[in-house]
């Protein structure tokens, strides 16, 4: 039997409850007052705020940002290799 674990986080933009896998979700650094700063601490961004943010920058000619496959999906916790068939 497998399992799957995921990070369930609210949105640092909005605030909205969400769920991602926690290595993969994409971030940004904010200060104590929730204010972007490149020294900050990782706050996780949800799907809706990273379309915006990648719209944002696609329309201003900012380079592009990708989002790393299955950021929002959950994970297993076993690779195939390490199930045992049970």
């Amino acid at each position: 039997m497998s399992s799957v674990y995921m990070l369930l986080a609210a949105c640092v933009s909005c605030g909205q409850l969400f769920t991602s896998n926690p290595d993969r979700v994409p971030s940004i650094r904010v200060n104590a007052q929730r204010q972007p700063d490149p020294t900050g601490r990782r706050e996780p961004v949800c799907r809706t705020c990273w379309d915006r943010r990648v719209a944002h920058r696609r329309a201003n000619g900012l380079p592009e940002e990708y989002l790393m496959p299955g950021a929002y999906a959950p994970v297993s916790d076993l690779s195939e290799e390490e199930h045992d068939g049970d």
